[in-house]
């Protein structure tokens, strides 16, 4: 869909001659340069260093936020200064950027949250289901803001497929949108954020009794929070482990009481810092970079040296180690993907593992996935040739 932002619709990474230099760099316009960026299911975004917005790829629902349902990045001239920007208000620019599912929230430079793209199940938080960003009138000023509840405003957030979760500047957290498996985290399956109502009276979610967030990721249908102890908590759909809890039930956050009663993941010997949200696995890094991962590990994304799912089963987690990236070498930073898992190392270099499909792992081929045996964990796992 132009993802990659190249002019083209070619797949990058899964040939040696698609990767290292071949591998271009994506033309955001004359002199600029990104800030910060961010990809959800078939589009991506960037903040350039003039603090404004562009993104390209998929844009069937408006997920780019240029007033039509044109995709950007696959075709010649479209990249580069004949790519607009986002238009987020006047005089508005983005602080941090987020794209998620088939959706794109951004908080703006006055600390407000604004979100563009598809509705279906009011994942916008916008009181409706109408898309919005297919038509240039839906943007700018006349795109309202997210009512985060008076006087709140958003410091991460976080979205799966067709949900939307917000860490808030009183270290809570809400969250709306679809919530077929409980992952709004409010004890039944209704949608929010499709009504005005839902929004003005959105609570924020029962982490526990005196607890706060610290940090938030949501996958494609779980949600999971960081808490101010040191613990961390996922609801939301389990088929696969996802929440980590040890339990074979399939869904947290869906009947009365399941949060008030909801575990803390039983990690061992390990204080988790930062949370990932993943299609249906999550992985967690603590203050020294080092990084757990559980769910889906039928593609080797849990670099666990198997395939197995991790987190359903008594002492999953419990006796859950730590990721062996090789000899010295811990996590700086950390991404997830559909079924693929990236980070860049504290030497600088960049590993990735799960599933090899479209060169998603730019290891030079699309038939070997990579973490799913003992001789790609550690040293065996490759450094990417960026």
């Amino acid at each position: 869909s132009g993802q990659l932002g190249n002019g083209a619709t070619t797949n990058l990474g899964y040939t040696a001659s698609s990767q290292g230099g071949n591998i271009p760099f994506v033309n955001l316009g004359t002199g600029r340069t990104a800030k910060a960026i961010s990809a959800g299911l078939y589009h991506t975004c960037a903040i350039l260093d003039n603090n404004l917005v562009k993104c390209w790829g998929q844009n069937t629902y408006g997920q780019l936020g240029l007033g039509n349902t044109t995709s950007y990045g696959s075709g010649a001239n479209q990249m580069g200064d004949s790519l607009p920007t986002v238009n987020l208000g006047t005089g508005r620019t983005a602080l941090k950027i987020f794209a998620l599912g088939y959706h794109t929230c951004a908080i703006l430079d006055n600390s407000v949250t604004k979100c563009w793209g598809r509705n279906g199940s009011g994942q916008l938080g916008l009181g409706d289901i109408t898309n919005r960003g297919t038509a240039a009138s839906q943007m700018g000023d006349s795109l309202a803001a997210v009512n985060l509840g008076s006087g709140l405003t958003a410091t991460k957030i976080a979205g799966g497929f067709d949900h939307t979760c917000a860490l808030l500047s009183n270290s809570t957290m809400k969250c709306w949108g679809g919530n077929r498996y409980g992952q709004l985290g409010y004890d039944n399956t209704i949608s929010l954020g499709t009504t005005t109502a839902s929004m003005t009276s959105l609570a924020a979610i029962n982490l526990g009794t005196g607890r706060t967030a610290t940090d938030i990721t949501a996958g494609y249908s779980h949600s999971c929070a960081v808490l101010d102890n040191g613990t961390a908590k996922c609801w939301g759909r389990n088929n696969k482990g996802q929440l980590g809890i040890e339990s074979t039930v399939t869904t947290k956050g869906d009947a009365a009481g399941d949060m008030a009663g909801l575990i803390a993941i039983p990690f061992t010997s390990f204080t988790p810092t930062k949370i990932f949200g993943g299609n249906q696995d999550t992985c967690a890094m603590n203050a020294a970079g080092n990084v757990r991962c559980w769910g889906l590990g039928g593609s080797g994304q849990l670099l666990s040296g198997g395939t197995a799912n991790i987190g359903r089963a008594n002492n999953d987690i419990v006796g859950l180690g730590n990721i062996n990236f090789g000899t010295g070498l811990t996590a700086a930073s950390f991404s997830m993907g559909f079924y693929t898992n990236c980070l860049i190392i504290n030497d600088k270099h960049i590993k990735c593992f799960g599933i090899a499909t479209a060169g998603a792992l730019c290891s030079g081929g699309t038939a070997n996935n990579l973490g799913d045996v003992a001789g790609e964990l550690g040293a065996g796992l490759p450094n990417v040739n960026h």
